[in-house]
């Protein structure tokens, strides 16, 4: 069997071979040989695997994106309650998404004015940027505002201050009806802001045959047909089942209690709605007026209407029956100054006194100032009774009203009554269905 030859070996070979054919030189390599080889052997192997010290140093890995940052959110404008819903939730979102969310308390608009600028330019809102991290302790890196109105479109924005860009910017349809929107509006947000910094890993293999399996597989003619006849009928049962209507009971209205959740802030919005034979109706809106109150609050404008109506009848009353009153004196002054003249009527001698002073002339006047006392109280009278039956008129106007508000907010909780009523089928040993309600 061959041994492998080794390192110290040859080189104890080389070294120990001789050439010039002396003993002493011979030995004297034969020593060194010697030392080189069992200096080899017994080195680490790290050691002799080491670089140089002066070799350049391996490329440290780059550090991770992570997300955080100081998010300064300013005052949301639009409507009032769903602005400032909207404001909370997206702030518990971007904190649970690592980030420091701070309320700020000016509008975008405020700050605007501070800095002497329009929001809409790119500059301005660089402007305040640098006006937000002025005027705090912290060094925020975006700033939020949005404007959400009760029914339209709402618009969230997240602007990168470092960057100088809109980071973020979403729009959506905001309705009062929309309760769902509420919900996720927050979570949106703040993973949209996240991904700006960590975007959000590809999709695994594993993943994507989960989403293929999703995709319907095509269908054959037959399949479709049945699904169109499954659909016309699903349809006619659904007409039939709204036709003969759900019944969620009756609903309680107190108008002053129910006064806060359904007045509007706005200006009122009437709607116009095509009926059956093409015909276009106004449909009005009966929602209260936040600010007048649930006394006034009601009140539609033909209610205003009849209100100055019965006022301005009222005035005239009480000026012609004061005026009325303020002919007493002339009336009562002419007839002293006839009766002091001590002149008759029957008497020819006694019709006129030396002055000239006859009693046609003095009986006149007194009849003057009578016919003006009883034409002005006339005219009183007659706005007297406007004003009671323009009175009689607002009141069943306002009573009206007050009903219609009452079917209205009736309606408007039947509705959201239904919107959670839940029914679905239920298959197994017996078949039926499930109804849940939400309270």
């Amino acid at each position: 069997m061959k041994r492998p030859s080794s390192r110290p070996t040859l080189l104890a070979r080389r070294f120990a071979g001789t050439t010039d054919g002396s003993p002493a030189r011979a030995a004297n390599k034969f020593s060194v040989a010697l030392g080189v080889s069992i200096g080899l052997v017994f080195a680490p192997l790290p050691v002799l695997a080491a670089p140089p010290k002066d070799a350049a140093p391996a490329d440290a890995p780059a550090a991770e994106a992570t997300v955080g940052g100081n998010v300064a959110i300013l005052k949301f404008t639009g409507d009032d309650y769903k602005a400032n819903d909207f404001r909370g939730r997206i702030q518990a979102a971007l904190a649970d998404q690592g980030y420091t969310a701070a309320f700020i308390k000016p509008s975008l608009e405020d700050a605007a004015k501070k800095n002497k600028c329009k929001p809409t330019d790119a500059s301005c809102l660089d402007k305040i940027g640098a006006y937000l991290n002025k005027n705090t302790t912290n060094t925020y890196n975006y700033f939020a505002w949005a404007v959400v109105p009760a029914d339209g479109v709402a618009t969230v924005v997240i602007y990168d201050i470092a960057n100088k860009k809109k980071a973020v910017e979403i729009s959506m349809t905001s309705s009062a009806q929309d309760y769902i929107l509420p919900e996720v509006v927050g979570g949106a947000v703040a993973r949209r802001l996240a991904q700006t910094q960590v975007p959000a890993a590809a999709a695994t293999e594993e993943e994507l045959e989960i989403l293929a399996t999703l995709d319907e597989p095509e269908e054959t003619p037959e399949e479709i047909a049945a699904r169109e006849a499954d659909l016309i009928k699903a349809m006619d049962q659904a007409s039939l089942d709204y036709n003969a209507g759900v019944d969620v009971g009756e609903q309680t209205v107190d108008l002053e209690r129910d006064f806060k959740e359904f007045c509007r802030n706005g200006p009122r919005e009437d709607k116009e709605v095509e009926g059956d034979d093409g015909e276009v109706s106004k449909e009005r809106d009966l929602r209260p007026a936040c600010k007048r109150g649930p006394v006034f609050g009601y009140w539609q404008p033909r209610a205003w209407v009849a209100l100055t109506l019965t006022l301005g009848s009222a005035a005239t009353m009480g000026t012609m029956y004061g005026l009325a009153a303020s002919s007493r004196g002339k009336w009562k002054t002419a007839k002293n100054n006839l009766d002091a003249a001590g002149l008759s009527s029957e008497d020819p001698t006694a019709t006129c006194d030396a002055d000239g002073a006859c009693y046609a002339d003095l009986a006149g006047e007194v009849s003057a100032a009578t016919g003006q006392i009883r034409n002005r109280a006339i005219i009183g009278d007659v706005f007297l009774g406007a004003t009671v039956l323009l009175t009689g008129v607002l009141a069943i106007i306002i009573y009206q009203d007050r009903q219609a508000a009452k079917s209205f907010i009736s309606r408007e909780k039947e509705l959201k009554a239904l919107s959670n009523l839940r029914l679905a089928p239920v298959f197994g040993e017996t078949q039926g269905a499930a109804l849940t309600l939400d309270f």
